[in-house]
């Protein structure tokens, strides 16, 4: 017998005889049989301590409860509004250096202290979830994130400032790389094997979701303040920094709905006709938002309403498809976008439809595709890397093995701002989701979208008529309306 027939033999029994599994079986939804591939990672995930971590080792257990625990589990975030996250609290958008060191200070001691509230939420999870496959790279990543912030040195110059900003790039486009899929693919698995309930698993990843969006801006804005303080200019001249923009709704729209049309040209064939795109209502409107998750919520949105046309064009034999009407109403309080068809309706429940974790047969459906991902199965944070970060030198990036196994797929490694015409230009993967090929259809975007939405005061919803079609209505909150409103996973 082998060495490989005698582990595979010996893991179909751990899995017969215990109760408490460090994997899920992948024997009942693997796409093909456990292969000599794949062996070698099931067999790393029953380990105790999985090989080569840092942070989850004989010690953790003494060094979490002395120095997160009894430490920074007492001190609680700080919940900000966007004016402070944009002015650092000196009331002012002038750029000053004492402006530039207390964000990086805020934003140093700030990230640590919610980060490690998002390590205490999955440590209270039961174990055989947290004890995931991916559910550990997500632990591992966030333990990574705490320990780097909380051994980062006292910022008290403006070069430390600038060196500190640079530090907190390079450390999210390492480890956080493939959080998102990993929650994703964590809660497909967990719903799978019945490990924990669909309402909770899709609370928590909100919360999660929602957490990393308000990391995230907050440490863009600091990013943001430092390279144009660094470059010369002297004042933030927008309202709530330059990561928000005035967004015109004509233009965001038109954009998706090319965006949505390239895709269908992608999965059909060039030259097949499209369904006429009409903007009825409010098509002057023009607001505060942050673009990307504008881009976003519009793009993924319609992609779908475009999918559903087009399916409903070629399956009914239609002289042309149906048309999309896109109804934009706005007041003092929200914007509104209805974004109707009549593409004969939703097919799946609506609980399929918002959750992460759905049912077991829709969670199949998605991480098989999430499993033809090039490379994402035996890709970890454990794997061994080349790169390595130089303000941290045992902080090993994603980058190299990411790059090109995931272009134009939701795994898209983050891209960070650069100066472009004196402007910050930020892109996310968020952005790279939306290019992502017909091929990967992951199952999350509306799921997603709902996230999003809810996070900026406002709320997703659909409405369908089995025969006739579908109404998708996004409400976003007015920011300015919000802007001094304090709020902890809102910022």
């Amino acid at each position: 017998m082998s060495k490989y027939q005698f582990n595979c033999i010996r893991y179909r029994h751990f899995l017969r005889t215990s109760n408490i599994s460090q994997i899920p079986d992948f024997t009942k939804y693997c796409i093909g049989p456990v292969n000599e591939e794949l062996a070698p990672y099931i067999m790393e995930t029953m380990k105790a301590y999985p090989s080569n971590s840092k942070y989850i080792n004989p010690q953790h257990y003494y060094h979490n409860r002395t120095v997160l625990v009894e430490n920074y589990l007492k001190r609680s975030p700080n919940p900000v509004s966007l004016t402070q996250l944009a002015q650092y609290y000196d009331d002012s958008t002038k750029l000053t250096r004492t402006k530039i060191i207390n964000s990086g200070k805020f934003v140093k001691e700030e990230l640590v202290i919610r980060i490690a509230h998002k390590l205490n939420q999955l440590q209270q999870l039961p174990f055989n979830v947290v004890n995931n496959f991916h559910f550990v790279q997500v632990y591992e990543s966030y333990y990574n994130i705490f320990e780097s912030f909380r051994k980062y040195p006292t910022i008290r110059t403006l070069d430390d400032a600038s060196q500190f900003a640079d530090f907190i790039k390079n450390m999210l486009e390492g480890f956080n790389t493939l959080n998102l899929p990993h929650l994703i693919m964590g809660a497909l698995e967990c719903t799978i094997l019945d490990l924990y309930p669909r309402e909770k698993m899709d609370q928590l990843l909100s919360d999660l979701l929602r957490a990393r969006i308000s990391r995230r801006l907050i440490v863009e804005e600091h990013v943001s303040i430092t390279a144009n303080y660094t470059s010369g200019k002297e004042e933030n001249t927008l309202v709530l920094g330059d990561i928000f923009q005035e967004c015109s709704a004509m233009k965001y729209l038109l954009e998706a709905s090319e965006e949505s049309k390239k895709f269908i040209q992608d999965m059909y064939f060039k030259d097949i006709p499209m369904p006429e795109f009409i903007i009825e209502g409010d098509t002057q409107l023009s607001f505060y938002f942050l673009p990307t998750h504008l881009k976003y919520l519009l793009g993924e949105i319609l992609r779908n309403t475009y999918e559903a046309t087009m399916k409903h064009y070629i399956r009914k034999g239609l002289e042309k498809p149906e048309p999309i009407i896109v109804t934009v109403v706005s007041n003092d309080e929200s914007y509104l976008f209805r974004i109707s068809d009549k593409a004969g309706g939703v097919l799946h429940d609506d609980e399929n439809l918002w959750s992460f974790g759905k049912s077991k047969e829709r969670a199949q459906e998605s991480l098989n595709n999430f499993h033809k991902l090039p490379g994402l199965q035996t890709v970890s944070i454990y794997d061994e890397v080349h790169s390595h970060n130089k303000y941290n030198p045992n902080l090993k990036s994603l980058q190299s093995i990411t790059l090109k196994p995931y272009m134009h797929t939701s795994l898209e490694p983050m891209s960070y701002p650069s100066i472009i015409n004196g402007h910050i230009k930020y892109e996310t993967p968020l952005i790279e989701l939306l290019r992502r090929s017909f091929r990967y259809k992951l199952g999350i975007g509306l799921a997603m979208c709902k996230v999003y939405a809810e996070y900026w005061n406002g709320d997703l919803s659909l409405h369908s008529m089995p025969g006739y079609g579908t109404d998708v209505v996004l409400k976003l909150g007015n920011l300015m309306k919000h802007t001094k409103k304090v709020q902890l996973d809102k910022v």
